[in-house]
């Protein structure tokens, strides 16, 4: 494939880049604060000064940003990506946001002549480093054939979803599925210890029955230990389970699962916890208790 660009070196973005470079190929790099791309650099990557300065060197330009705003601002602000998206250039935007957010990026980047995917992943920090993403893409089909090769070292499985917007309202009804169970684990983590049994045990029955799942397996032990090293920080899962309520609200979907669950998120992070791991939600469950 032709030389890859990426914009954004968060947790997501940098692990993403990283796996791109131990495949072989070639990518140049942009964050707001360029030394976040030094380790990117050992590994054999390129820096842009600008986004723009990326998508005018490359063919193909990723973007992993944080929310709908961070997206937008990439594109549209001062040497952003539509200063240089042309006619043959394609932009895939990575990051978890609205469906209007991607639908505006997407009639600015055709405007130009340039080509749009959304491909919000499904997935974290381990999944991210070990290419194993389920990515949600909508839009451009000819770009999504082109980029393939990428997704397939990026993801498990790679979806098309159909017109812009698809990829966007998927990711957001999986995330608030996920930010749900994550607020009934942490009620039944507490529960079993409040009732007097082992929280290791109730993790070992879950894990044998029909609600066993990855997302239990692997944070209930670091849950157990206080230990909530951020895979996805609590505060974009609090983001996106805004996002899926503003969803639900365009759709006439009663969703007072997700809305009380959006609500414990927004008291984690009043208490501060906003940068850990979404499974910090655990915290307000256990500081509600007397």
């Amino acid at each position: 494939m032709e030389e890859i660009g990426f914009l954004g070196m968060g947790i997501m973005g940098k692990a993403m880049a990283m796996n791109l470079l131990r495949h072989g190929f070639k990518v140049t790099v942009w964050n707001r604060t360029l030394s976040r791309c030094d380790e990117l650099v050992e590994h054999g990557a390129s820096v842009g000064e600008t986004p723009a300065a990326v998508v005018k060197k490359c063919k193909y330009t990723i973007g992993m940003l944080s929310d709908p705003p961070a997206a937008l601002s990439v594109v549209f602000d001062k040497n952003g990506v539509l200063e240089q998206i042309c006619d043959g250039k394609g932009y895939i935007d990575m990051s978890t946001v609205d469906a209007d957010t991607s639908s505006k990026i997407n009639e600015a980047i055709i405007s130009k002549g340039g080509s749009f995917l959304e491909a919000p992943v499904s997935g974290s920090k381990k999944p991210a480093e070990d290419g194993q993403l389920v990515i949600l893409s909508a839009g451009d089909k000819a770009l999504y054939d082109q980029v393939l090769p990428a997704f397939d070292v990026l993801g498990k499985k790679s979806f098309f979803l159909g017109q812009v917007g698809n990829g966007a309202k998927m990711k957001l009804v999986v995330n608030m599925v996920m930010g749900s169970m994550m607020n009934a684990f942490s009620e039944g983590l507490v529960l079993a210890d409040k009732s007097g049994l082992e929280q290791q045990t109730l993790l070992d029955v879950l894990d044998l029955g029909a609600v066993a799942n990855p997302m239990f397996k692997m944070k209930g032990p670091s849950m157990i230990k206080n230990n909530y090293s951020p895979a996805f920080p609590l505060k974009h899962q609090q983001k996106d389970m805004r996002l899926a309520l503003a969803l639900g609200d365009e759709n006439a979907v009663s969703m007072p699962v997700a809305a009380a669950a959006n609500e414990a998120f927004k008291k984690a992070r009043s208490l501060g916890l906003g940068d850990l791991d979404f499974s910090a939600v655990y915290e307000t469950v256990k500081h509600a208790q007397p």
